[in-house]
């Protein structure tokens, strides 16, 4: 069962699918280092649809899974 994504991951997915379009960039270490540097700038404002969207995400994956515990 995978976890529930955070405010960051659905940032990262969202900005992948409309920034990174071409076959040119393939290194997702790269992307997300350029990725964390934009979420690390961005105001609590900006980010407020990205936490809200991962709470919700969050619900949703409680309610699905009721007794999930994550183990590594």
């Amino acid at each position: 069962i995978p976890r529930p994504r955070n405010a960051f991951m659905i940032f990262r997915s969202e900005y992948h699918q409309a920034k990174i379009t071409t076959d040119v960039e393939r290194d997702h270490r790269h992307i997300s280092r350029i990725v964390g540097h934009l979420w690390n700038t961005m105001s609590d404002e900006d980010k407020a649809p990205y936490r809200l969207a991962a709470e919700k995400e969050k619900a949703e994956h409680q309610r699905k899974y009721p007794g999930y515990r994550f183990c590594p």
